[in-house]
């Protein structure tokens, strides 16, 4: 029986052999820092998702905000509600997890914490 490169008997060894190192070398790498994320955000009433880029540190809120200034700015369809009263127009919805979740997530948790990149946004219902 022949040894394979991708076969689990002696992996180790022969991936050593390839490279020319030991494979504790590889393995002592400090695994990479997320500096971006790249999130899904439905708008309600809205056929396809908005797409944000906001970095790792970003708050609940920060998406909320972000998610609606891109879907003005792209001019999306259906308009959002506008209200000449107010000044930040993020403050007017909410962010689930899904649309069929009831639960609004609290502006103040950290995206990255919440373990889902796809979010669904909706009017604040009062």
């Amino acid at each position: 029986m022949r040894s394979s490169v991708h076969g689990p008997a002696g992996a180790g060894a022969t991936v050593a052999a390839l490279l020319g190192h030991p494979l504790a070398v590889l393995t002592e790498r400090p695994a990479p820092r997320l500096t971006r994320l790249l999130v899904n955000v439905t708008v309600e009433r809205s056929l396809w998702p908005v797409h944000v880029v906001l970095g790792a540190d970003a708050t609940v809120a920060d998406l909320a905000r972000t998610a609606v200034a891109a879907y003005v700015a792209e001019r999306r369809r259906p308009p959002l509600p506008a209200d000449a009263k107010d000044v930040d127009a993020a403050s007017r919805f909410e962010l689930h997890l899904s649309k069929y979740s009831l639960d609004a997530l609290n502006p103040d948790e950290k995206v990255l914490d919440l373990g889902s990149r796809n979010f669904f946004l909706c009017a604040r219902r009062f």
